[in-house]
């Protein structure tokens, strides 16, 4: 690498550092799924966290234990909770250039690089309370030790084991990752006339093994006892037997979509262009290079065929959270595909075939830097419920009443917590739980036995999947026949309304 293209690696190593510690500083309010995760983390001791998770969460257990340490060390606070994923997210920044650089150029490694620092994907992953940034780290570290073996590099066995050993505490799908390179490992030392070297990685791929099945008898049998997680994933499964055209067409719109969600390249005819020329490039130089960046996905295509682990995408970014998170970590191989057949193109004699290459390389970073710009990853803000229950906290009078939908309920306890302790106030708020969406009868019901006199706050979160904007209609026309409204506060993806007893407004339908 000369000097020029060190300075370009700095550069784009600092800008997609900036694109992740922005967000992390500007710290925005905690959403539903972070603070259901959340809870489990600040209610829990470091024992009980290998129990089936409470909110219908499920999380690695290594994930888990780290995050309870940075809780432990800095507080409860979003930032100690955020503090593990962005380092996952940094991570994995700085270490997929060391991956990516043994099979690319230095200038396809610096394109790939600035694919990933730039893909908003991974950029807004890396500041969520979840596993996913920690699910691309551990992938890239598996690929690192699996190419140090490939290459027979010295003590790469002592790099392997233990990643593949460590990797599938920290992620579930390491377990994809690690069967991918293992197998890839085996075979390749097998086929090439090595039998000594394929039975040390097959004993490597013994001990990932046992690993996982220790993990599995402890922690992984248990982490869904009621099935939701399987039902809230079902789109992600592929349809069989397909029983219309478009599920029929499964496989296609998947694999297009993927460029789009998880991947955040956007315009996925080009990239998936890109990333066929790459698959062709390696099964023509170096098949088992091909075999280590294509087979985790191919056992996590097998995982999601016996619903054991969901393989969905989408072909938006338009509406967080990304159905593609749990398939993240896929990511990284498939950029460097992509690198590899945009710089395969470039290398071509054909003039028209280079300039065609850095065409599409071009326009395909000119858009993510505008996607960076136009829509950064910080405005990303899903239920900025934090200073509404600040306001209830520090505006309240004994003998007022919260009303809240269902969705709002595990925000309001994390956020609560931290004024427990110095007001009665909070500790004896009464709380009027909405459950379910549309159960207007339920509704009127719990909102009629509120006290007359009681001032009634009410506090809801919406996202645009959830419908809940015609229930809190619903809510806010039944109180306007006890109250006049005294206050009214609407954030992303959050609102609080109170209303004070006094001459009831006037009586208006609730919208439809």
């Amino acid at each position: 690498m000369d000097r020029a293209q060190g300075w370009w690696l700095a550069l784009l190593l600092l800008t997609g550092s900036a694109l992740r510690i922005v967000p992390f500083l500007l710290d925005r309010s905690l959403w539903l799924d972070e603070a259901k995760l959340a809870l489990n983390v600040v209610e829990r001791s470091p024992a009980q966290l290998f129990r089936p998770l409470d909110y219908e969460q499920a999380a690695p257990v290594g994930f888990l234990l780290l995050e309870k340490g940075s809780v432990a060390a800095l507080g409860e606070g979003e930032r100690a909770l955020r503090l593990v994923p962005l380092l996952c997210g940094l991570g994995a920044l700085g270490s997929f250039f060391f991956v990516a650089r043994r099979w690319l150029s230095p200038a396809e490694s610096l394109l790939a690089l600035a694919l990933l620092a730039l893909a908003q994907p991974l950029v807004y992953y890396a500041t969520e309370v979840k596993q996913y940034s920690t699910d691309v780290l551990v992938a890239l570290g598996l690929l690192w030790a699996a190419a140090r073996a490939l290459d027979a590099r010295p003590h790469a066995l002592g790099v392997l084991v233990p990643a593949g050993l460590i990797g599938v505490w920290l992620s579930h799908p390491a377990v994809f990752v690690a069967a991918g390179v293992g197998l890839t490992l085996v075979l390749s030392a097998w086929l090439g006339g090595d039998r000594r070297k394929a039975t040390l990685f097959a004993t490597a791929g013994a001990a990932w093994t046992a690993s996982f099945l220790v993990h599995y008898a402890l922690v992984l049998r248990r982490s869904d006892p009621t099935g939701f997680l399987v039902r809230f994933w079902a789109d992600g499964f592929p349809p069989l037997p397909p029983r219309s055209l478009a599920e029929l067409l499964w496989p296609v719109r998947t694999f297009f979509d993927f460029f789009v969600d998880p991947a955040g390249l956007g315009l996925a005819g080009l990239a998936a262009a890109a990333f066929a020329m790459g698959c062709w490039r390696y099964g023509r130089s170096d098949p088992r290079v091909l075999a280590l960046l294509l087979s985790p996905g191919l056992f996590t295509l097998l995982a999601a065929l016996l619903r054991l682990y969901p393989f969905p995408t989408s072909g938006s970014l338009d509406a967080y959270p990304l159905p593609g998170r749990v398939v993240l970590f896929l990511v990284p191989s498939a950029i460097i595909l992509v690198a590899a057949g945009l710089g395969g193109v470039a290398r071509a004699a054909d003039r028209d075939r280079q300039v065609l290459a850095g065409a599409m390389a071009g326009f395909r970073l000119v858009s993510l830097a505008l996607d960076a710009v136009t829509r950064p990853a910080y405005r990303i803000r899903l239920n900025e419920i934090r200073p509404l229950v600040a306001a209830i906290a520090r505006e309240g009078h004994a003998g007022d009443t919260l009303a809240l939908n269902v969705r709002a309920m595990p925000v309001f306890r994390y956020y609560v917590r931290r004024y427990e302790a110095g007001s009665a106030f909070v500790t004896g708020l009464a709380i009027v739980e909405l459950p379910g969406t549309n159960r207007w009868n339920l509704y009127e019901r719990q909102l009629r036995a509120i006290p007359e006199g009681a001032r009634v706050w009410v506090l809801y979160a919406h996202h645009p999947t959830w419908r809940s904007q015609q229930d809190e209609a619903f809510v806010l026309h039944v109180l306007a026949g006890r109250g006049r409204l005294a206050r009214e506060t609407i954030l992303p993806g959050a609102s609080l309304h109170l209303f004070d007893p006094g001459p009831a407004a006037p009586a208006s339908p609730p919208l439809t």
